[in-house]
């Protein structure tokens, strides 16, 4: 037997929207502190427009709080809303570089359609370096924040032709961390090309079907030239996933 979840009512104050990597526009509820489950909680995911419409969610309510599995925290519903408040639309441009949102067929999902949004860029440089993917050590999102700030790089890319020159000028670095960060840069050269694949950051390719791609087709010309049919009877894929690989390779 279980106990019901902890549950708490709390004031919205704000909702924060972020950009992910893929582009996925995620709005985030931020309200007044409360404990539950032993722990002081601030935020939750909002997921998409549809969940904050169904539960009419709008700035300035009493919202029911709880931590879905005693883990994550969630908004269950509005409680009240205050005198002459307003439902809460997501904006209709990216709140970082202003490109105008998408939402795809099938998809409750908005997302920002520019490849090159710093959000998204920052974020997938992050995702390249990571321990599951190229396992850079010493590109954790601060350094990757300052590589990019700095214009030191502008994709995954330049992180194979940066020089210990370009890196011993940025205030983040000194002797010994540009060279070990270029000794784990060269080290990722080594890596499996499932991992490149994994990397990539590719829509809907996890690492257990990029481990599958790459058996079934293990080489990148394989994988760039692969039609949708070839890729859909991959054991473990679908034509969404298949559609998803076919159309990233050809993205300049």
């Amino acid at each position: 037997y279980k106990f019901p979840p902890e549950e708490k009512e709390t004031k919205l104050l704000s909702v924060e929207v972020n950009v992910g990597r893929t582009g996925a526009i995620t709005p985030t509820a931020v309200f007044d502190s409360i404990t539950l489950a032993g722990t002081s909680v601030s935020r939750a995911v909002l997921h998409n427009q549809q969940f904050i419409s169904e539960k009419d969610v709008r700035i300035g309510d009493t919202i029911l709080v709880r931590k879905a599995g005693e883990i994550i925290p969630e908004v269950i519903k509005s409680v009240s809303h205050e005198e002459c408040s307003v439902p809460y639309e997501l904006p209709k441009e990216c709140p970082v570089c202003g490109s105008k949102a998408e939402r795809d067929d099938g998809e409750s999902v908005l997302r920002c359609p520019n490849l090159d949004c710093p959000a998204q860029l920052l974020k997938s440089i992050i995702h390249f370096a990571s321990k599951g993917a190229m396992n850079i050590d010493g590109l954790g999102p601060a350094n990757v924040k300052a590589l990019l700030d700095s214009g030191t790089i502008f994709s995954v890319a330049d992180l194979y032709t940066i020089t210990y020159e370009q890196l011993i000028i940025i205030d983040r670095f000194a002797d010994k961390s540009v060279k070990n960060l270029l000794k784990a840069i060269e080290n990722s050269k080594a890596n499996p090309l499932d991992r490149l694949v994994f990397a990539l950051g590719i829509r809907n390719i996890g690492q257990r079907s990029a481990t599958l791609l790459c058996e079934r087709l293990p080489s990148m010309d394989l994988i760039m030239n692969a039609d949708i049919s070839v890729i859909s009877e991959i054991d473990g894929f679908g034509d969404i996933m298949a559609e998803s690989v076919v159309k990233a390779f050809p993205e300049p």
